[in-house]
C-alpha cells in the first residue's frame, strides 16, 4: 500500500526549509515493511492555507494512499487540524495518524481533529506492527506506543523499548525527496551571515575553509540528551550515539550520491562524549573528507580547548551551545546544568580558536526579573556577542514548564494559544513572571 507522509509547517507564513529528517527515517521504516512512502513537504509550498489547496487532493488522487501521516511540532497542530478535516470530508476511508514532536498535542489531536492514531516516541518498533495489522485488517489498537480514542476516552498504550544500538537503523530514505531543493549555495549562506562573519577576527580564515562548498541543512549523530531543560520537549529517553564508523559511512553516502560537501549536525546533544568527538575528528582526516560542518546542540560543560581545536582543524566553522541566559539564577531555573562562568569561558574559547559562536538567549522564566535581564545584557557585552538571538520562553505541551502554566491557569484556550505561537514565534505571548506586563514585554528591546 501507499502511505503519504506530510511535513506540516510550525509557523504561519512559513519559509523555513529544513530537511524533513524525521519523515525520511519513517519512510525508511515503511519501505522495509514492503510498502511505498510518499513525502509531501509543505514548507516547499507557501501558498497560505494549505488545507484548501488542490495540491492535497492531487497527491491523494495520484498516489491513492491508505494512510496519511502528519509530522511536525506542537505549533503544527492548527494546520494539521485543518488538513485532517479536509481529508476526512473528501476521503473518509483514509486512516490518518500523527507522530514525532507533534504528538505532544495528542489530547487535542484525538479530540478536536480527525486524526485516528497518534504515535509516541520512536517508531522503529511500533510502526511496523501498526502497518502489518492495518494491512491485514486486524486490530491496530494493541500497537505499543500509540494513543487513540475508545468509548469516548483517550487510551495511551505503553511505549515499546527503545532501540539500544541505533547503528542498526538504516539510513534515511533520501531518495523519497528531491534533496537538491534543500541545498543552499554557500554564497547564500555568506550573504545571510555577512555582518556576523565580518565581525569575526578569523573572517578570512573561515572564508578559506568554506571555499565554494555547499551544505546540507541537517544530519544527526545521536538521539536524546543528558538534560531536560524546563522549556524543552523530548519524546525519547536518555542519549544514544551512533558509532563514528556509522556516521562516516553516512557522510560518504551523501558525498558520493548527492555531491554534498558540508553538514549541519542538528543533534540535541552532539558532544555527550568528548572521546567520541575526538574519534570523529580523527576519522574525518583518515578518510580524507574535505568538508565544512556546523555543530548544533553542543553543551558548554562538555567542551574543552583540545576538542574545539580538533573540530576546527577538521572543517568545523560554527558551534551552537544554547546559552539561554547570562544569569545563574535563570540558568538554574532552566535546569541547564551550567553556570554563567562556564558559558562565558567556553564562548570566548570557541571564538579564540577561530569558530563562529552565536549566542542564543531565552528570556521570561518565572524567576526572571529586571536584575536577571541586566545580568544577561552584561553577559552579552562581556562575550562581545556580535551575533545573538533573543526569544521569549514559549511553554509548549509536555515540557516541564507546561506544568507550571497549568497550575497557574495561565492559558485557558490551548488551541488558540498554539495558533498564536505559530503566528508570533518567540515573541511575548504569556507572562510567566511576577513583573508587570508592560515591563515584561519591553525586555527584548533592552537587550
Amino acid at each position: 500500500m501507499n502511505i503519504l507522509l506530510i511535513y506540516v509547517p510550525s509557523r504561519t507564513g512559513f519559509s523555513k526549509m529544513n530537511l524533513p529528517l524525521g519523515l525520511l527515517y519513517v519512510a525508511g521504516i515503511i519501505e522495509r515493511c514492503g510498502h511505498k512512502a510518499i513525502i509531501l513537504d509543505l514548507y516547499l509550498h507557501s501558498d497560505g492555507d494549505v488545507s484548501k489547496s488542490e495540491m492535497i487532493s492531487n497527491y491523494i488522487e495520484e498516489h491513492k494512499p491508505s494512510v496519511i501521516g502528519y509530522g511536525g511540532i506542537a505549533t503544527s497542530y492548527g494546520m494539521t487540524k485543518r488538513l485532517s478535516h479536509y481529508v476526512r470530508e473528501r476521503y473518509p476511508d483514509i486512516q490518518q495518524v500523527a507522530g514525532g514532536p507533534l504528538s505532544s498535542t495528542y489530547e487535542l489531536l484525538l479530540t478536536h481533529t480527525n486524526i485516528d492514531v497518534v504515535f509516541h516516541g520512536e517508531t522503529e518498533i511500533s510502526l511496523p506492527i501498526f502497518i502489518n495489522h492495518f494491512d491485514k485488517k486486524v486490530t491496530i489498537y494493541d500497537t505499543p506506543g500509540i494513543s487513540y480514542v475508545c468509548d469516548g476516552k483517550i487510551v495511551k498504550n505503553p511505549l515499546p523499548n527503545q532501540i539500544a544500538d541505533i547503528d542498526t537503523i538504516p539510513l534515511p530514505a533520501y531518495h523519497a525527496i528531491d534533496i537538491n531543493r534543500y541545498l543552499d549555495p554557500i554564497e547564500q549562506w555568506l550573504g545571510h551571515y555577512e555582518k556576523m562573519l565580518g565581525a569575526n577576527p578569523y573572517y578570512q580564515e573561515i572564508l578559506r575553509t568554506i571555499g565554494s562548498k555547499k551544505y546540507i541543512t541537517q544530519m544527526i549523530t545521536s538521539r536524546g540528551c543528558t538534560h531536560h531543560c524546563s522549556f524543552c520537549y523530548r519524546h525519547v529517553r536518555g542519549v544514544r550515539q551512533n558509532s563514528v564508523k556509522y556516521i562516516i559511512e553516512h557522510m560518504k553516502y551523501l558525498i558520493s550520491n548527492y555531491h554534498i560537501d558540508g553538514f549541519q549536525f542538528s543533534d540535541e546533544l552532539f558532544n555527550s562524549s568528548l572521546e567520541w568527538v575526538l574519534e570523529f575528528c580523527d576519522a574525518i582526516e583518515e578518510n580524507g573528507l574535505d568538508i565544512i560542518y556546523f555543530v548544533g546542540g553542543a553543551r558548554i560543560d562538555k567542551m574543552n580547548e583540545q576538542v574545539l581545536r580538533r573540530l576546527k582543524e577538521t572543517g568545523c566553522i560554527e558551534v551552537n551551545y544554547g546559552h539561554e541566559s547570562g544569569s545563574d539564577i535563570i540558568l538554574k531555573e532552566y535546569k541547564k546544568g551550567v553556570s554563567r562562568k562556564q558559558n562565558y569561558e567556553i564562548t570566548c574559547l570557541t571564538r579564540k580558536v577561530g569558530m563562529l559562536c552565536p549566542v542564543q538567549i531565552v528570556i521570561g522564566s518565572p524567576g526572571e526579573t529586571n536584575e536577571t535581564i541586566k545580568e544577561t545584557i552584561q553577559f552579552l557585552k562581556d562575550v562581545d556577542a556580535y551575533q545573538y538571538s533573543i526569544n521569549y520562553l514559549i511553554p509548549l505541551p509536555e515540557t516541564p514548564i507546561w506544568k507550571y502554566v497549568k497550575q497557574q491557569d495561565l492559558i485557558q484556550d490551548v488551541e488558540k494559544y498554539l495558533g498564536e505561537v505559530a503566528s508570533l514565534g518567540g515573541g511575548p505571548l504569556v507572562n510567566l513572571t511576577k513583573v508587570p506586563e508592560k515591563v515584561w514585554t519591553n525586555w527584548a528591546t533592552l537587550i
